[in-house]
């Protein structure tokens, strides 16, 4: 038997529907886009579009706004580390918006993302940018790679200032939280390193 052809209400019922399941897919597949973007500018193979091991000369080509900015010696008898920052860099990470962010080079080799986060404690200020912005890395990541691997508070008796530090290791990177609160110029600091994970 012939099947029946769809009345136009049917039809345009059909059409809704087919309309409605493609827009939800789209909906799906760009959130999932969207997580695999932000999980990638962290704790995965390097920071943002730059993977670790990312030779200068790539890096600039990458981004054409990235300059040399110091040298760092950091053990004397090895080459100093060479730190770049971009003149057009998007300071928020975590939606946290740092004072500055920088990459660092050891040789040719791309090997860590340094940002810094300085507030300071006025007379009606219970917790800081800087404090509020570690708290709220620290139980996001918590949230997202569980437990850390290290965890450390210390506390600098003669002026009573705590330093916080929490490392998780992620993939082939490891990255670090650092709160250190305020001293003698009641300005203290939160520190944000992603770097590649030392080779045993």
């Amino acid at each position: 038997m012939a099947r029946s052809a769809k009345k136009p209400g049917e039809l345009h019922t059909t059409i809704i529907g087919c309309l409605v399941m493609i827009a939800i897919l789209l909906v799906l597949e760009t959130t999932g886009l969207a997580q695999r973007t932000f999980h990638g500018e962290i704790g995965i193979d390097g920071f943002r579009g730059l993977k670790w091991g990312t030779s200068i000369d790539q890096a600039s080509k990458t981004y054409p706004d990235l300059g040399f900015e110091r040298y760092v010696i950091s053990i004397r008898k090895e080459e100093p580390w060479k730190v770049y920052v971009r003149s057009a860099e998007h300071e928020d990470i975590e939606s946290v918006t740092f004072d500055s962010i920088e990459y660092w080079f050891k040789g040719d080799h791309f090997y860590q993302v340094r940002a810094v986060l300085h507030s300071r404690i006025g007379p009606r200020t219970l917790v800081t940018r800087a404090e509020n912005a570690f708290d709220k890395i620290n139980g996001r990541f918590r949230n997202r790679y569980g437990d850390p691997s290290d965890h450390k508070v210390d506390y600098v008796t003669e002026f009573i200032v705590v330093v916080k530090e929490t490392t998780w290791t992620v993939d082939h990177s490891a990255i670090t939280i650092k709160y250190e609160g305020a001293g003698r110029a009641n300005e203290d600091m939160l520190i944000l390193i992603m770097q590649e994970k030392p080779k045993k």
